[in-house]
């Protein structure tokens, strides 16, 4: 299974679920997941757990309620996308992210 990325996440949430008021959960995340190539794979939401659990220790999530293995969840504080200088990929990032780097080329953003 291969590691989920906590730049696809962010997309995610960028694309999706940007707005402090916004409820989402991790089964929703999964979903929008399953819908990348590289994630077909994944089988259980528990396969997302330790990203999303570190995420939650940065700031960027705040849980709100869980029903088995289903955890909701609020944003502290909207995505913010960057463009990198250096190679133009589109990272996205919270307030809370330290020591923001482009996730291609690891540029100081």
């Amino acid at each position: 299974m291969p590691r989920v990325n906590r730049q696809d996440i962010n997309k995610i949430i960028f694309d999706n679920f940007n707005d402090t008021d916004i409820r989402f959960s991790n089964d929703e995340i999964m979903y929008h997941l399953k819908q990348l190539e590289s994630y077909k794979e994944l089988d259980d939401v528990l396969e997302i757990e330790d990203v999303l659990l570190e995420m939650e220790k940065s700031g960027m999530l705040r849980p709100i309620a869980q029903n088995f293995n289903t955890r909701y969840y609020r944003l502290w504080n909207i995505l913010e996308q960057a463009s990198c200088k250096e190679c133009s990929w589109l990272c996205y990032f919270g307030k809370s992210d330290e020591g923001k780097a482009c996730t291609q080329c690891g540029a100081k953003m």
